[in-house]
């Protein structure tokens, strides 16, 4: 199970907005990865351990979240970072990443995420021969989240963002207590056929 290893990053990757503040709120853990048209051959890579969470508002769609988590799609898009700005509200480690190959891979993991299953089957559909990841991560609150300008090398659907500068994560606290997520991670393992998680 990861812990901080740095006083600062200067990598972030992107995720959708209300996906961050499911993080947050401790109501997601998972992620799935597939890479941006903006990526090397549009494949993710998992370059990077640790990393800030890059909250973007590009691509996430309402219908695509479940209905039970729609209010708090609505709630994120209500209020939006200051203008040229963006808010890096989370640190996060990797704790195990396995490869997805069709939705039923996906089944009865629901409550770590909070999309739809036609958009989950959607998501792998496209470009099925460019590798699915699913990504477990162990996030953390800054206690002070940088806001820093949204500046145009930014942009675009690219995973992976190198920050102008070095930030601190320094008092950053976990979204999920210790117990509770290493359970997490053990169920996560066993349901992915007893595989161990790579890296954690």
């Amino acid at each position: 199970m990861p812990g901080m290893t740095v006083m600062t990053s200067q990598v972030a990757l992107k995720e959708w907005a209300v996906v961050v503040e499911a993080i947050a709120r401790g109501t997601q853990t998972l992620l799935l990865r597939k890479g941006g048209v903006a990526d090397p051959d549009e494949t993710f890579q998992l370059e990077h351990r640790e990393f800030f969470l890059f909250p973007t508002f590009e691509h996430q769609k309402r219908e695509q979240i479940r209905a039970e988590f729609q209010p708090l799609f609505d709630e994120v898009v209500a209020r939006p970072p200051p203008a040229g700005q963006v808010v890096l509200p989370l640190y996060a480690g990797v704790a195990g990443h396995w490869r997805v190959e069709s939705p039923d891979d996906l089944r009865g993991l629901e409550r770590l995420h909070i999309w739809t299953p036609e958009f989950l089957a959607m998501r792998l559909a496209y470009k099925p021969e460019i590798p699915t990841l699913a990504v477990l991560v162990r996030a953390y609150r800054l206690p002070t989240p940088p806001a820093i300008p949204n500046v145009p090398a930014y942009a675009g659907c690219r995973s992976w963002v190198p920050l102008d500068t070095a930030l601190p994560v320094e008092g950053a606290v976990p979204v999920i207590e210790n117990q509770a997520f290493r359970k997490t991670l053990q169920s996560v393992s066993a349901h992915f056929e007893g595989a161990r998680p790579k890296g954690a």
